[in-house]
């Protein structure tokens, strides 16, 4: 009789699991923008199935440049952080400027890498003609909950951790900062006359997953973020170059094992 119970309970936490990995588990899009100035945040798109949540722009005018520079900033004003995003162990090792400084310098060298594989644009230090100019704000950081990432991975490899995934794939999915978090809004300019061409925003969380090796430091999930961001972008504007509407694969937001 135990033994019926027990084989019924991993089945349905089984297809519980399952039934994630075909929905995703992405976060919902930041409802205020904080960087992008007004006027041109109304004009932006919620895409669900797009690479950013949100975005804005003129394909025809993007594709006269063969140029770019960008400037990765921290937004001076930040999106608004829940309580318990806000309490962290990671505060009693690190202030929250240091951090933000660090994922600033990540993503430029993020930039670096991945504008070396665009097929069509170079990545330049200074405004030109033929140079459009990208404004990358950080507007939110959530850093992950290393212990708490450990104590999930670990209790996963027990009976009754196992028994448990479907409840903590289930709570990593509905929270919006599990496994940490990072929100940026863009704007895309001609570095000469500061003319507008695009803005665009997302906001993305750790993945959830069954066991996750990026929980157990407090940003790797958010460099994958940032790595996956950077690429898209390089992506985008070479199939704008190239005439083509813009499509990119998104993951979902599940994985079985994610290192």
């Amino acid at each position: 009789m135990k033994k019926s119970i027990w084989s019924k309970l991993l089945v349905a936490g089984s297809s519980f699991v399952i039934a994630l990995s075909f929905n995703g588990c992405t976060s919902p899009p930041a409802e205020e923008t904080v960087f992008i100035p007004p006027e041109y945040a109304h004009l932006m798109k919620v895409r669900e199935d797009a690479a950013f949540q949100k975005a804005w722009g003129k394909p025809e005018e993007i594709r006269k440049y063969d140029k770019i520079n960008i400037a990765v900033v921290i937004s001076p004003k930040q999106l608004d952080e829940s309580w318990w995003a806000s309490n962290n162990i990671r505060n009693l090792v690190s202030s929250k400027e240091d951090d933000m400084k660090y994922v600033a310098e990540y993503t430029r060298d993020s930039f670096l890498k991945a504008f070396a594989k665009s097929k069509h644009f170079k990545l330049v230090a200074n405004s030109g003609p033929d140079t459009m100019a990208l404004e990358f704000a950080i507007v939110q950081l959530v850093p992950n909950k290393p212990i708490l990432g450990a104590v999930s991975n670990l209790s996963s490899l027990t009976p009754i951790g196992l028994m448990m995934l479907p409840l903590k794939v289930g709570a990593k999915s509905a929270s919006d900062d599990t496994g940490g978090a990072i929100a940026m809004e863009s704007i895309l300019r001609d570095s000469t006359s500061g003319a507008v061409m695009a803005v665009f925003a997302d906001r993305e969380k750790g993945k959830a997953a069954l066991f996750n090796a990026k929980e157990f430091t407090a940003y790797a999930n958010v460099r994958e973020i940032i790595d996956t961001w950077t690429a898209h972008i390089v992506t985008a504007l070479d199939q704008i170059k190239e005439g083509k509407k813009v499509h990119i694969e998104t993951q979902g937001g599940f994985t079985p094992i994610d290192y």
